[in-house]
């Protein structure tokens, strides 16, 4: 099905097909086209200063050569990607909001993801077999309330595509664009892209290279609410996502590693620098004022309830107020107050005093 754009959102398409320019020189390309716009010379004037007049002039007549703009829609429509440029209504206010958001989302599946709440979960190629099983876990649970925002790598990042596909709550971002080869796991992503998306701000044909990853991983971290970083050695990829979070005014979530650990040494510095220690989707969903729906609580017993409906009730207590108010022993309230917290269900605030979630 043939995609309508505006007049203003094909421009932006044509000008960002014009590989001989890069990001700030095709924003000045774009001022210097826009017909009535003001200053529309000052700006041609720049990229001449920086290109010549006759590369300019070249780029110009390309651009507005009706056989490179047919062959540029028809090109797109043939491959099933959907471009949602900065004009477009569907383009995120999230990723607005970063100091260089991508002219265009070049997008295949379902592009009403882009939407919604969003998180992002990026780790290591090189993860421990339960921290993947964990990372599935989590990402199950939180495609039940937000979109699960990733990369397609091995390791963490097919990891989180595994438990979010299911519900069809995900988002793939790659390096490179759609038909450049660029995902190890093909097969993966033709599943995310039939029921979810995948996004990249290359055009279709553009090679991933090394650098592209790190832009990659700005627009994973502008386009969610917040990041959890999985795993993560002491250099590694997944914390420059943390850190364009960071940067952002985002959440930063990590798993936390016992010592030792190679593969967690970059989580563990995170949480020492502020991120939040994350064990479960609620550590993650409450920071936002989201929960679980109810079936996917886990299971409590009679006196688990009791404790927990308690604390609902109170904000925070001591564990001897708990005691009394449930008719338990110090050590049977203690006992049940540290299932809840294993359960992700109340939080210890110091002291011996616990919080619901």
């Amino acid at each position: 099905m043939s995609v309508s754009y505006s007049g203003e959102e094909k421009a932006i398409i044509f000008a960002d097909g014009l590989d001989e320019l890069n990001y700030k020189q095709k924003k000045c390309f774009l001022a210097s086209v826009k017909d009535g716009g003001e200053n529309a010379q000052k700006y041609a004037d720049i990229l001449i200063k920086t290109l010549g007049v006759g590369v300019y002039n070249k780029l110009r007549d390309k651009f507005y050569d009706g056989e490179y703009r047919q062959r540029t829609l028809a090109k797109l429509e043939r491959g099933g990607v959907t471009c949602v440029t900065l004009k477009s209504a569907l383009y995120p206010e999230e990723l607005k909001n970063i100091p260089v958001p991508p002219l265009v989302l070049y997008a295949r599946g379902n592009v009403g993801l882009l939407g919604d709440k969003k998180f992002a979960v990026v780790g290591s190629r090189k993860s421990l077999p339960q921290t993947l099983e964990s990372c599935r876990e989590i990402c199950r649970s939180l495609s039940e309330r937000v979109t699960v925002v990733t990369g397609v790598a091995d390791g963490a990042d097919s990891a989180a595509i595994k438990g979010a596909l299911p519900s069809g709550k995900i988002i793939a971002v790659l390096p490179g664009g759609h038909n450049s080869g660029c995902a190890a796991h093909a097969a993966l992503l033709a599943k995310v892209e039939q029921s979810g998306l995948s996004i990249s701000e290359f055009p279709p044909r553009f090679k991933a290279q090394r650098y592209t990853f790190i832009l990659r991983n700005r627009i994973i971290a502008g386009l969610t609410l917040g990041t959890l970083v999985v795993s993560a050695a002491a250099k590694s990829g997944a914390l420059s996502t943390a850190s364009y979070a960071a940067d952002y005014g985002r959440d930063v979530f990590a798993f936390p590693y016992s010592l030792g650990v190679a593969s967690g040494e970059g989580c563990n510095a995170l949480i020492k620098k502020g991120a939040y220690l994350c064990e479960n989707a609620l550590d993650i969903l409450s920071q936002f004022g989201l929960e679980l729906p109810v079936e996917h609580l886990p299971e409590l017993g009679g006196e688990e309830q009791e404790v927990l409906g308690f604390l609902r009730g109170s904000g925070e207590a001591h564990v001897a107020e708990i005691a009394a108010a449930v008719g338990k022993t110090l050590r049977e309230a203690g006992a049940i107050c540290s299932m809840l917290e294993i359960k992700g269900l109340i939080i210890r605030t110091g002291g011996n005093r616990y919080a619901a979630v």
